[in-house]
């Protein structure tokens, strides 16, 4: 079978590349481990010719996720990516992501499996067993790193210390060097993320910032919780439950959204019952995103690169892959759109809407007024769903996705003037189609094009998995950081002349 022995080649690659690391080598070696055992399981079934078509669809998938696990391999397995490695503190996200998909490959692989292999193998890739192996290497591999940069800063500023004083006005690069002594210093006092604590905070630890929107149903205000910027929202309305209901309605939604905890998931830090008025108070806080949605992101900046845009899908991808990715029944979003996703300062899009729901609503009761629906709601209800309020489902929400990512490629809505009730469901998907088409600049990069057509297909069968996004837009940007390193070190001229 061609595709399996493509798939070996580049495990063999891995193996090699995690066998002479440096830096993150405890991680590199749980990584092999978890190939080898799931190339073993695909060795089994090729074995078995009537399961050969389901085993090189899984192999296609895993082939890709593969090439990104090489790339996270030759990106940090040598100390020498130290800054990048600590500065990112992403490595653990893009580590997660791997080790999902391997999960994913396994998931799919099992099913072919005979029953006695198939609990081995699910057990071998248990989620919270795996969590567990992947939280204890990080650390050890970061404490590990932590040591060798910290002799490293001791030797550095004991050798430029004697010379700081004679050369600190005139001399630039001495300058830069304990410029970057301090950082790597700070870095250093950083460490790895901690892991998110939800919780119920007190009124006293929030510090009041300024009114950042009003709506019928709360107000948003920018705050400090513990030095960290949150939005503070204010409901409205009264309470659906005492206080005592509220907080076991929250403590049980905390325990289930944990599993969700994601760096493109907008954090929520807790809620807060304010007794210090005549009547109690409730907030919501959460992370603060201060460029807003991603609409309003896109309205705005005109001229965001490409670079920029790719990384956008991808944190919008790697949002719902973190939804639907779980050993119990998936999580849908239920309403995904543009408006749905805030920004950060560092461009990096986080999924709201849909955390705490039911803490949320039994927090205040909603107004009786009935809410309106937007002019473009109906652009992300994808056609099946369009015909059926009850076929929603995880194809349903990649519907979605792919107009969210049209949007991001092309900085419009489509079809902005046109309302879902002004023509039939079969025209009106035709010419949605027929204006995303038009609409793509020229130069959009053709994986991103293919996504958006791929994932507002009208058949659902045929639209690609959240996870099957992440691998394509993942290699992607791996392409083009290995392309621009090349090119730098062409430009330099550090290539071998002949």
């Amino acid at each position: 079978m061609e595709i399996l022995g493509n798939v070996l080649e580049i495990a063999q690659t891995i193996y090699n590349l995690c066998d002479q690391a440096s830096s993150n080598k405890r991680q590199c070696s749980r990584l092999k481990k978890r190939i080898q055992i799931l190339l073993m399981a695909a060795e089994k079934l090729k074995k078995q010719p009537e399961k050969s078509g389901e085993l090189k669809i899984v192999l296609r998938e895993m082939q890709l996720t593969l090439r990104n696990a090489k790339s996270w391999v030759l990106k940090y397995s040598n100390q020498g990516w130290w800054m990048k490695i600590i500065k990112a503190n992403g490595i653990k996200e893009e580590f997660d992501l791997i080790n999902d998909r391997l999960k994913d490959a396994a998931d799919d692989i099992s099913v072919m499996l005979a029953m006695e292999h198939r609990e081995l193998l699910l057990k071998f890739f248990d989620e919270n067993k795996r969590m567990r192996q992947s939280q204890r290497d990080i650390e050890e591999d970061m404490s590990e790193l932590k040591e060798h940069l910290n002799r490293g800063v001791k030797s550095l500023t004991k050798d430029i210390s004697h010379v700081k004083v004679a050369v600190e006005d005139s001399n630039a690069g001495v300058k830069n060097i304990l410029s970057q002594v301090e950082e790597i210093k700070s870095l250093l006092s950083s460490g790895t993320r901690t892991p998110r604590l939800c919780t119920e905070i007190k009124s006293e630890d929030l510090i009041w910032g300024a009114l950042v929107m009003e709506r019928p149903n709360f107000d948003l205000y920018k705050g400090q919780y513990y030095r960290s910027p949150v939005a503070i929202k204010v409901l409205k309305g009264q309470p659906t439950e005492n206080d005592e209901k509220i907080r076991e309605i929250f403590n049980s939604e905390v325990k289930t959204m944990k599993k969700y905890e994601c760096v493109n998931i907008l954090r929520i830090f807790g809620i807060c019952i304010d007794k210090a008025k005549s009547e109690p108070c409730y907030y919501m806080v959460t992370e603060f995103c201060e460029k807003g949605t991603l609409g309003e992101l896109l309205s705005r900046e005109k001229n965001l690169s490409w670079n920029q845009r790719i990384h956008m899908t991808l944190d919008a991808a790697r949002a719902l892959y973190r939804l639907h990715h779980t050993e119990t029944k998936p999580m849908l979003h239920g309403s995904l759109s543009s408006s749905k996703f805030l920004v950060d300062g560092t461009y990096c899009l986080k999924l709201s809407g849909f955390e705490l729901s039911k803490t949320e609503s039994s927090m205040r009761r909603q107004p009786k007024a009935v809410k309106q629906k937007q002019g473009t709601d109906w652009l992300y209800i994808a056609p099946e769903t369009m015909q059926n309020i009850n076929a929603y489902d995880k194809q349903s929400e990649i519907y979605s996705l792919g107009v969210v990512f049209y949007e991001i490629a092309s900085g419009r809505i489509p079809l902005q003037d046109l309302s879902g009730a002004d023509t039939n469901p079969t025209d009106m998907y035709q010419n949605l189609c027929k204006d995303m088409k038009e609409g793509l600049p020229a130069d959009c990069p053709l994986v991103l094009s293919e996504l958006i057509v791929k994932c507002t297909g009208t058949n659902p069968t045929e639209r690609p998995s959240a996870g099957v996004i992440v691998d394509l837009l993942m290699d992607y940007l791996n392409q083009q950081e290995t392309s621009e390193t090349v090119a730098l070190v062409s430009n330099m001229g550090l290539t071998k002349k002949h």
